[in-house]
């Protein structure tokens, strides 16, 4: 790596930095509810440091505390994680379009909630269970999408992309038909916000798990960045240089599924962030997994916080799915670079 490339990435990494924290701040900020500047930082002096204010009212710090902050970092944990499970599987699959959405992974986690809501799974086991049934689904449809995609000699990148989107849309289908055979409103309400992606539930109690998965399973890929680059030269490179592709490849796919499933469970389908930010971060800085793989988490994190703010603020009162942004943005990047591969 070049000083200039080095230089760069420390820059980047440090502006991206500055603007998570000023993006957590208005995180808190903006909603349904007016609030000054002044109470949210009074919230955190109270909670941060222990320092009272007699003109803050208990809504401002039950707002600021209880429902903007746990939902601004459910935003980065699961941003982040997506981002770099995206990096990851361009990587290993050695293809640009790769994507735990665009892979069906997204929609297997998806179909096993929804298995989970319509056979009245009780809440009790559902708080901690969730997660499970998600990871599962998601390995479901890994082991599908793979079968389809990489078999037989005629298996490559572009078919199992072909294979992604095929099972993904089965399985979209599955799970629009659990919710029309729902029994009651209430899971019918669960089912459209997993398929269309919110972050309105995150609470203290519910967004630990899903955080600590999200920066288990990057320290994984960070951990492993050095055979990344190796593996990115081609298999028949990286085995020669006594990297072991099958085990990297088995490691990549359980921690790609143990994420999107973890995060699905938490706030649902959001799609795109694991393929745009990836491609973005590369053109800033290049292809060395050991910076690519930490400047996809952040700038991750912080793109999914900015979709929630404008998901919650556009039509305020009034709340939009979250993954309506990410799908706006994601989509047109799609095309554009698929047009510019067939060029």
């Amino acid at each position: 790596m070049t000083k200039k490339t080095s230089f760069n990435f420390w820059l980047i990494l440090s502006a991206v930095s500055v603007l998570i924290f000023c993006s957590v701040s208005f995180g808190t900020l903006f909603g349904s509810a007016d609030l000054a500047f002044k109470d949210v930082f009074k919230v955190f002096q109270l909670k941060l440091f222990g320092k009272e204010a007699d003109d803050l009212s208990l809504s401002s710090i039950y707002i600021v505390w209880n429902l903007r902050m746990p939902r601004v970092l459910l935003a980065f944990a699961a941003g982040g994680g997506l981002a770099i499970c995206g990096a990851a599987m361009q990587s290993v699959t050695q293809n640009i379009l790769a994507d735990p959405y665009i892979l069906g992974i997204s929609s297997g986690a998806s179909a096993a909630v929804s298995v989970a809501l319509f056979l009245g799974v009780p809440l009790s086991i559902l708080t901690y269970g969730l997660p499970v049934f998600a990871f599962a689904g998601a390995c479901i449809a890994l082991v599908f999408v793979y079968s389809l995609g990489m078999a037989g000699r005629t298996g490559s990148s572009a078919r199992l992309v072909l294979a992604g989107i095929a099972v993904s849309v089965v399985l979209n289908a599955f799970t629009q038909l659990f919710m029309m055979l729902a029994p009651s409103d209430r899971i019918i309400r669960n089912l459209l916000s997993w398929m269309m992606g919110s972050l309105a539930s995150a609470r203290w109690n519910n967004i630990l798990f899903p955080c600590v998965c999200a920066i288990a399973g990057s320290l994984v890929f960070l951990f492993s960045a050095r055979a990344f680059n190796v593996i990115s030269l081609g298999d028949e490179t990286a085995i020669s240089l006594g990297i072991h592709t099958g085990k990297l490849k088995k490691i990549t796919t359980l921690t790609t599924a143990m994420i999107t499933g973890v995060s699905v469970s938490a706030c649902g389908i959001i799609g795109f962030v694991g393929f745009i930010i990836p491609h973005i971060v590369r053109l800033l800085i290049g292809c060395d997994h050991r910076k690519l793989f930490p400047l996809s988490f952040l700038t991750g994190g912080l793109f999914l916080i900015w979709m929630d703010i404008l998901a919650r603020t556009l039509l305020s009162p009034q709340e939009l799915p979250v993954g309506i942004f990410t799908a706006l943005c994601g989509g047109p990047f799609f095309i554009w670079l698929l047009r510019k591969q067939i060029k």
